[in-house]
């Protein structure tokens, strides 16, 4: 059905930039019609048409804030299909467009074609193709506007995106921290190169009391009885999140391999290190690093959040390298356990992009239910 011009001139005027244009050209007129006026009453009393003028200057201003470039919002759920949090979803795809001019939704049912779920490997090269495509076309448009990522995923999920999205040709990108984030606009923190410039005396200041004893400096502390063969692994334990039990699970695993804790029922930590088994135990590690929140939750900062994802890699490549030069291991695997705000994961997969660095998947739905196998 056709829509006629005065519908489509009605729409586009109700809009945010439409009020902007109207602005813009209503009081742009009066501004420079009040102009000669002026003039004429250089010997009179101007007052009145100078206020005029600048309160139509004004509106003109008005206008262009309200038609300045707002940038490119990417709402993205990485969730399989039977895991899709419609509501949530919905909230941050309203606020890219509440806080952006234009935006790019993937939607959950793109990443499920004709209903067959695409690996995880799938879902995320498929996603980065995607939003590099979109911020490319954003960008060879002319735009000028920051870039933002809404992402809906788990923590493994985002870790990956950020590691793919490092390999890709883009300007720095914004990561929201979710819709109801009084910086969700902008995002709570950008990912780009800088996050890889140390931290000087102000920045570090920013951690002050932030984090436990010893997680400003951490040092590798070694698992005695880990066997010769894997005494190159590393196990990265970082918690920025309330989830005071992962500490404790993840060092158990990292020291034994097992996923599930020792007792009657032997319940499972939720750490499982193999898609296809959850059961399976993985390979344990010679020492283990532990980066820790000494607060509950974390203020909503760019600056705090950029300094704790530069930390946290900072933190990392100093523990590898000593515990290479402890046990003389040309290189050193990583095993990260990461509970933390998605932004960072995401930026942690950005700076470790190029790293033999893999995170053991966290699953609640496994988490503490019984051991129902064999002996």
């Amino acid at each position: 059905m056709r829509v006629r011009w005065y519908r489509e001139l009605w729409d586009f005027l109700r809009t945010r930039e439409g009020l902007g244009t109207l602005l813009i050209a209503t009081f742009s007129a009066v501004a420079l019609g009040v102009v000669p006026n002026v003039l004429e009453k250089v010997h009179d009393s101007i007052w009145f048409f100078l206020a005029v003028f600048v309160l139509a200057a004004l509106l003109v201003v008005l206008g262009w804030v309200l038609r300045r470039e707002r940038g490119l919002g990417v709402v993205v759920s990485l969730l399989p299909h039977t895991e899709t949090q419609s509501s949530r979803f919905e909230r941050m795809r309203d606020a890219s467009r509440r806080n952006h001019g234009s935006a790019l939704v993937i939607e959950p049912r793109l990443l499920s074609p004709d209903g067959a779920e695409l690996s995880l490997r799938q879902r995320v090269d498929f996603v980065a193709k995607l939003i590099d495509a979109r911020v490319s076309e954003y960008e060879s448009s002319g735009a000028r506007g920051p870039v933002t990522l809404y992402p809906l995923a788990r923590l493994r999920e985002g870790f990956l995106i950020g590691r793919r999205l490092a390999r890709e040709v883009h300007p720095p990108i914004g990561v929201a921290l979710g819709p109801e984030s009084p910086v969700s606009g902008k995002g709570v923190l950008l990912l780009g190169p800088h996050l890889r410039q140390g931290l000087d005396h102000a920045r570090r200041s920013l951690l002050d009391g932030l984090l436990v004893t010893g997680s400003a400096h951490p040092e590798p502390v070694p698992f005695p009885l880990c066997p010769p063969g894997d005494r190159h692994r590393l196990a990265f334990i970082v918690r920025l999140t309330p989830a005071a039990e992962m500490i404790e699970d993840a060092r158990t695993v990292a020291r034994t391999g097992e996923v599930r804790r020792a007792g009657t029922q032997r319940p499972h930590t939720g750490y499982v290190f193999d898609d296809a088994d959850p059961e399976e135990p993985g390979p344990p590690c010679g020492a283990h690093v532990v980066v820790e929140a000494a607060v509950e939750r974390l203020p909503e900062s760019r600056e705090l959040f950029e300094a704790l994802a530069t930390h946290l890699y900072e933190a990392w490549r100093s523990a590898r390298r000593g515990w290479g030069t402890a046990v003389g291991a040309a290189s050193v695997e990583t095993e990260l356990f990461l509970a933390a705000p998605m932004p960072i994961v995401m930026a942690f997969g950005v700076l470790t992009a190029n790293d033999h660095i893999s995170m053991v998947r966290h699953r609640l739905d496994l988490m503490n239910s019984p051991f129902t196998g064999g002996s």
